[in-house]
């Protein structure tokens, strides 16, 4: 499986886990890399930006994914680090989504919005806000949604192991009416 980190300029390039850990050709289509994207061996971590200070306060500049060489053997990639073109924030949606789809259906996910928020308990949560097209609400039942939110914490452990995903459900005329009021 490769895995999917989080990057930060500096000396201190990551913390923790990656975010998610997928098949090679689903994180080849996610992230849109390519051949030419290597930028370490697999045994060394890849840094950016300056390295003489740790700069994880300006948040996540970079998205990297890392082939194993037992994976890389069973395709035609090396093994290694490979900088995605894809800036961290948007990488974090295109999992979220990728995570929701298989159990909502592609048709019935217009788009992903996500921002961090905190729970009834004060606790870290993550806000989503899953944008439907007309119509879904007829082919999505409470068990898609319930599987919905199964899927995304069994997809993505690394990312929800400190934050509760709240999951809601509207359409672009709805967030239009919320926008102009």
């Amino acid at each position: 499986m490769a895995e999917i980190w989080p990057v930060y300029d500096g000396s201190a390039p990551t913390r923790g886990e990656p975010w998610a850990r997928l098949p090679l050709s689903e994180a080849v289509r996610l992230f849109e890399l390519k051949h030419g994207d290597l930028v370490s061996e697999v045994n060394t971590t890849p840094r950016f930006g300056p390295q003489d200070r740790d700069l994880w306060f300006a948040g996540f500049k970079h998205v990297v994914v890392r082939i194993e060489a037992e994976e890389a053997r069973q395709s035609k990639w090396k093994p290694g680090y490979y900088k995605s073109r894809i800036r961290p924030k948007e990488a974090f949606g295109r999992l979220i989504r990728n995570a929701l789809v298989p159990t909502l259906g592609e048709k019935n996910v217009t788009r992903v919005a996500w921002e961090p928020t905190v729970d009834s308990q004060g606790g870290a949560a993550l806000n989503i806000t899953v944008v439907i097209p007309p119509g879904a609400t007829r082919r999505l039942t409470g068990q898609n949604a319930i599987d919905a939110s199964i899927a995304l914490r069994t997809k993505l452990p690394e990312i929800f192991e400190q934050s509760v995903p709240i999951i809601q459900y509207t359409t672009e005329a709805e967030l239009s009416q919320v926008a102009g009021s």
